[in-house]
């Protein structure tokens, strides 16, 4: 097998599926506040397969809802514009990636860790008067990277993952140590064949290193506390150091993180 390099791994990145036209417009649309409910409805209905799977979370037990939900139009009704705008880009980068190998990486811990860092960002977003559905997608994709290894490098990932059990170090140190690349600046290649918006690509890119951009700061704190309250697994869910620049940019405290650990 050839080396693991930036290069072989942008050549794999260019053949991955394209985005729908559908997931593009609607995550374009974060920043578009003119939108409205029946042009969001009218989006995701030319999307049949991506309706579909929203419908389904939609029903699922997770929201609890006494009737079934039947329609993309009654959904926003039930569940808000903002939260279907959330679960559609959810669903539809869900579905791009093929099933996983071998049982060394657990996918749905990965999820788990993936959606609950969305969530904690969109929380931390809500507190400082940020947009909040541009942070849940930033901190649903953060690891967006650790996936095309799983799924297009699988042996290497492999070494990866063994090298973290064998000296129960963070992931990014394992990937420094047996790759020479990180899942960060894989993810930032997709983010960009994928044309993310330009902060969503920064945060994938920086989240372990923040560079004061503040949707990087945020997506960075929530991965580090998403790992602390163990929400979800990525490999050995040591989490990587909480940035005191991150820390002091975004204007927290400890003293009023109880509130932010209940939500």
């Amino acid at each position: 097998m050839s080396e693991l390099t930036l290069e072989r791994i942008t050549q794999k990145v260019q053949q991955l599926p394209s985005l729908s036209q559908v997931l593009m417009e609607v995550m374009h649309s974060f920043d578009n506040e003119d939108v409205d409910v029946a042009t969001l409805v009218g989006q995701l209905s030319r999307d049949q397969g991506l309706a579909a799977r929203i419908l389904r979370v939609a029903n699922s037990p997770f929201y609890g809802l006494p009737s079934r939900i039947s329609s993309i139009g009654e959904a926003v009704v039930v569940l808000g514009f903002h939260n279907i705008r959330s679960l559609a880009v959810a669903a539809g980068i869900i579905n791009q990636f093929p099933p996983a190998q071998g049982k060394a990486f657990d996918r749905t811990e990965f999820w788990r860790h993936a959606v609950g860092t969305g969530v904690c960002a969109k929380v931390l977003a809500a507190r400082m008067g940020k947009d909040q559905e541009e942070a849940f997608t930033a901190g649903l994709l953060h690891d967006i990277g650790v996936l095309v290894l799983d799924a297009y490098f699988h042996e290497d990932f492999e070494r990866v993952l063994a090298h973290c059990a064998a000296e129960d170090c963070a992931l990014p140190e394992a990937e420094s140590a047996v790759l020479g690349l990180s899942h960060a600046a894989i993810g930032f290649e997709v983010a960009r064949q994928w044309k993310f918006p330009l902060p969503i690509q920064c945060a994938i890119r920086d989240h372990h290193q923040p560079g004061g951009a503040v949707l990087t700061d945020v997506v960075h704190l929530a991965n580090v506390l998403c790992h602390a309250l163990e929400i979800g697994k990525v490999s050995n869910n040591l989490a990587s150091p909480l940035s005191a620049g991150a820390w002091q940019r975004l204007g927290l405290t400890w003293d009023g993180m109880g509130a932010i650990f209940r939500d």
